[in-house]
């Protein structure tokens, strides 16, 4: 999935300028790792033209660029038949700056969050969104948090740990 091209607010940037940045970083991603992303993500969320954009540029399989449901969701955008996975901050690892100093404070957040939908799941489907970057969980301490917090969740049985893209094809191949 991509971030965008530059750490940037897209609701800054004109329309114009908001296709080259997507072009350009479907570009610069596919000539660095081979594969063009298949998902979008902006960074500071999307701007009023991002959705356009992304179902106009081709190739992508969802956006995530939503924050208003738990589970992936058909949109007709434009004529276009278009998949979201949302996305969720709650869970993300850039809490730890805002709020969550050691990694056991994660961890338990991140247990109780997954308790509850784990029990939710037992009458209706459920996904649990958690964000990481390498600059916040990559510290030994938070490494530690979310390796005892994966090794409780994956105790549990029907857990799937899935990339979004993975998440992806399963909806387009048993939700269309």
């Amino acid at each position: 999935m991509s971030h965008g091209y530059r750490w940037e607010d897209h609701s800054l940037l004109t329309r114009e300028e908001e296709r080259e940045h997507i072009r350009l970083a479907v570009e610069s991603i596919a000539r660095t790792t081979g594969e063009r992303p298949y998902g979008w993500y902006c960074r500071y969320g999307p701007s009023v033209n991002t959705r356009d954009l992304v179902v106009e540029e081709g190739g992508f399989v969802y956006d995530s660029d939503y924050y208003g449901d738990d589970l992936p969701s058909w949109t007709n955008h434009n004529g276009t038949k278009h998949l979201v996975i949302p996305y969720s901050l709650v869970n993300n690892d850039g809490t730890f700056g805002n709020g969550f100093g050691p990694g056991r404070d994660f961890e338990e957040h991140l247990r109780y969050t997954f308790d509850r939908l784990y029990k939710e799941g037992e009458t209706s489907p459920k996904m649990m969104n958690i964000g990481l970057h390498m600059r916040m969980v990559g510290h030994p301490g938070r490494a530690q948090a979310l390796s005892n917090f994966i090794g409780y969740a994956k105790s549990f049985p029907g857990v799937w740990f899935a990339r979004r893209i993975d998440i992806a094809n399963h909806w387009i191949e048993h939700h269309q």
